[in-house]
């Protein structure tokens, strides 16, 4: 995809990269949508993971009870808080 293809498809979705759920990544931009780039995931570096309301969006081995620093609840490779249930 050339850049100004990426910049007008910007205008109507948003250019994801292709790391799937527990990869390492730079920024949100290096994960597949709806994907999310935070550290303490998975070990301290940061990891691709996605945004959830309860354990049930989460795929299987991964638990909602992560925090990133805005406060939003994410998928996470530990037992989950009572925020996941």
């Amino acid at each position: 995809m050339t850049r100004l293809t990426c910049v007008l498809f910007l205008m109507m979705t948003a250019c994801r990269g292709d790391k799937g759920m527990g990869e390492p990544c730079a920024s949100g931009n290096d994960c597949a949508s709806p994907g999310l780039c935070a550290g303490g995931v998975e070990g301290p570096d940061p990891v691709c993971t996605q945004s959830c309301a309860s354990n049930d969006e989460c795929p299987e081995g991964w638990s909602c009870s992560g925090s990133t620093d805005e406060m939003i609840l994410v998928c996470v490779h530990q037992p989950s808080t009572p925020f996941g249930h």
